[in-house]
């Protein structure tokens, strides 16, 4: 267990150390009203999150959503697991997309007689179909 902890804090310093040694080579201007110091920072942070190994938040929650998805076989279950990835995350569902999407999936349920599995083709593609 320590050999473990140890090379975990090791790694989260090298990482560290990697992202303070790209902050002190490059110069950030912070002004939102700057194109190019935007465009600047944008560029530090992204060479800074490829150099140490570290994700976005997007690429974060879309890791999240492949690793916690991987496996299930009904797009019920799968919407659901959606649903907790993106409330754990803090995210809002301020078009009630998550209602709308439930609804689609019901109806489609309703037609086929049975449990939509994200495999039948033929389902998926009348639940992509209600979705539009």
């Amino acid at each position: 267990g320590d050999e473990m902890l140890k090379n975990i804090f090791f790694d989260v310093k090298k990482k560290f150390e990697t992202a303070l040694g790209i902050l002190r080579k490059e110069k950030i201007t912070i002004d939102p009203d700057d194109s190019a110091a935007v465009s600047q920072y944008a560029k530090v942070m992204k060479s800074i999150r490829e150099k140490a190994d570290l994700f976005s938040e997007s690429q974060r929650v879309q890791y999240t959503i492949q690793t916690r998805t991987q496996g299930i076989p009904d797009a019920r279950t799968y919407l659901l697991t959606l649903q907790e990835i993106r409330i754990k995350r803090g995210l809002t569902d301020e078009l009630g997309a998550e209602a709308m999407m439930m609804e689609a999936l019901d109806k489609v349920e309703k037609e086929i007689n049975k449990p939509l599995l994200r495999n039948d083709k033929k389902g998926m593609a009348l639940l992509l179909a209600e979705f539009e």
